[in-house]
């Protein structure tokens, strides 16, 4: 190649260069806009374990980029905490001073019904998972989950989606654990989240799964998970049975 063709054809590699490099440059800020983009509102860290929740602190810190966070060691400490409007994920472990029961989970639902809350337990207890979920929570993660598996959990809630831990499906019913229909518990003593509510609506009105999910802009699964919620909230056995329970408490 002469020295002519060669410098000819260096131009022509360098215009190229000079056209691509606006484009790269708008990938790598759209790229480092995902990566950079950080956590909005406050982390409210419910655990009796300050060295815990000085690790989850980091963690979310470092992984969610979290910049406030607010910190509970027994119950009534969350109470007060939940009346900070900035706070909108509660991470709570079942264990704590002062927690009851799930009613206080619907308790800190009613408080702040915009924030999404989150057990982080070390129980892997069926009934302590369904209840939770019955009660409201968003999720529920075992504490045996290692850092990146527990971040990718909360993910998954922070996206609008339902966390149930996969344990659940090996789970069968103890012993101890009869249905609401089974106690003679009356449909109207019954307490539902308000998407519970929505799901039994869709559910009332003769919509499929994938009617209700489309309506409530969730995914089809999340739908399910619902339902698997309310019938044991309500002690159906079945959807033509949660249906006929449906039409008493939402008419």
């Amino acid at each position: 190649m002469s020295l002519r063709a060669l410098a000819e054809w260096l131009g022509v590699l360098w215009g190229a260069i000079l056209h691509t490099r606006p484009f790269q440059k708008e990938v790598c800020a759209t790229m480092g806009g995902r990566v950079r983009r950080e956590f909005q509102g406050t982390v409210l860290i419910a655990d009796d374990h300050a060295v815990f929740r000085l690790g989850l602190v980091q963690l979310l810190r470092r992984s969610l980029k979290v910049k406030r966070f607010l910190e509970a060691e027994c119950f009534a400490q969350v109470v007060e905490h939940l009346k900070d409007r900035d706070v909108s994920l509660t991470i709570l472990d079942l264990g704590m001073q002062g927690f009851a029961g799930p009613q206080e989970i619907t308790r800190m639902r009613l408080l702040r019904p915009d924030a999404q809350v989150v057990v982080l337990s070390g129980s892997d207890s069926r009934k302590d998972i369904l209840e939770a979920l019955s009660a409201g929570a968003h999720g529920y993660i075992v504490k045996s989950q290692n850092m990146d598996q527990l971040v990718e959990r909360l993910r998954h809630v922070l996206s609008g989606e339902i966390y149930v831990p996969a344990v659940l499906a090996d789970l069968l019913p103890g012993p101890g654990e009869a249905t609401a229909s089974d106690r003679g518990a009356q449909p109207e003593q019954k307490t539902l989240s308000s998407r519970q509510r929505e799901v039994l609506k869709g559910l009332v009105e003769g919509k499929s799964n994938k009617e209700i999910a489309r309506a409530l802009n969730v995914a089809e699964g999340t739908v399910k998970i619902h339902l698997a919620a309310l019938f044991r909230v309500l002690g159906a056995t079945n959807r033509a049975h949660a249906v006929a329970i449906g039409k008493q408490l939402i008419g």
